[in-house]
């Protein structure tokens, strides 16, 4: 490890910064004790809130957002940082720290390159930093600090165009062009056979797309099916004619409204029960002509007030 960059009194929480779960079930299994330093599952999260705080730290100190530069606005700057602070990127930034070389992950040796795993103990090294220096924050901003240093150097090479594409915000501008149909987006989660989480993320809408895509990263995965989805409404060249028009939605959003009308108040005229007494609502016995022509609301405030009698 670059000891110029992290530097640890207490080695039982550098210990647990650098066990992956995996090397801790692994070590429960085979030895049929409980790992003592525990995994640093907890550490990542933390880490990556670090990380995402001094990285806006960083430029806003140096002056960014401002209106003479690529980032002019408060959102330029989070977009910028959700593209940079990216497992790839913090992967190659935990190798030139030598982690993969300490970081525990039991047997599994072919998970000690992994993208995901480097950028998870980098992380967990940040935030078990904060806990040994006793949460001193000036001492975790120079650290933070030379790791954001290397992403801005890598982003150098990133079109701000790119750096500021959003793709699920661009596939809803498009289809909110040309029709009312509301996408629908699930997201579910299982570990692999190495206890990794891996996401697979759908994208429906109606009967004109069905996406689906796995990976590792959640919010990376929703953003390449979100690009796949845009790619292929933009390839259907006669989209207008295929997607339904909101006038045609508007009809038979009012017409479906017209039929659960109907069954509700037939439900209810046909039966209810309440305290043991059946009651028995029928249009020919119970309602004049007029009634034929009440309201929704009329009608069930009539049928409400006869069941509190």
């Amino acid at each position: 490890m670059n000891n110029r960059i992290f530097r640890f009194q207490n080695t039982n929480i550098l210990a647990q910064a650098l066990t992956n779960k995996i090397h801790e079930l692994e070590f429960q299994s085979k030895k049929g004790i409980k790992y003592p330093y525990g995994n640093n599952e907890d550490f990542i999260v933390i880490g990556q809130m670090i990380l995402e705080f001094y990285f806006s730290d960083y430029l806003i100190q140096r002056g960014y957002p401002n209106k003479d530069s690529s980032i002019k606005k408060p959102s330029d700057l989070v977009l910028l940082r959700q593209k940079l602070l990216n497992d790839k990127n913090l992967a190659e930034i935990a190798i030139q720290y030598n982690i993969h070389n300490i970081v525990q992950i039991g047997n599994q040796t072919v998970l000690k390159k992994n993208p995901k795993i480097l950028a998870e103990t980098l992380k967990a090294l940040l935030a078990a930093q904060y806990h040994d220096s006793q949460y001193d924050l000036e001492h975790v901003r120079e650290i933070s600090q030379s790791i954001i240093k290397e992403l801005l150097d890598k982003g150098q090479n990133i079109p701000i165009a790119e750096l500021k594409q959003n793709a699920k915000s661009s596939f809803l501008e498009f289809i909110n062009n040309y029709t009312d149909l509301i996408p629908k987006i699930s997201v579910e989660w299982k570990k692999d056979e190495n206890l990794i989480n891996v996401f697979k993320v759908q994208l429906e809408l109606d009967s004109f797309l069905n996406i689906s895509k796995t990976g590792v990263n959640k919010r990376l995965t929703e953003q390449l099916v979100y690009q796949e989805a845009l790619k292929q409404l933009k390839q259907k060249t006669i989209i207008q004619s295929k997607l339904p028009k909101k006038s045609q939605i508007e009809k038979k959003f009012q017409e479906k409204q017209s039929i659960e009308q109907s069954t509700i108040v037939y439900e209810l005229d046909n039966s209810i029960t309440n305290e043991g007494q059946y009651f028995q609502f029928s249009e020919v016995d119970e309602y004049s002509n007029s009634d034929f022509h009440e309201s929704l609301g009329e009608k069930v405030e009539n049928l409400l007030e006869k069941l509190a009698f």
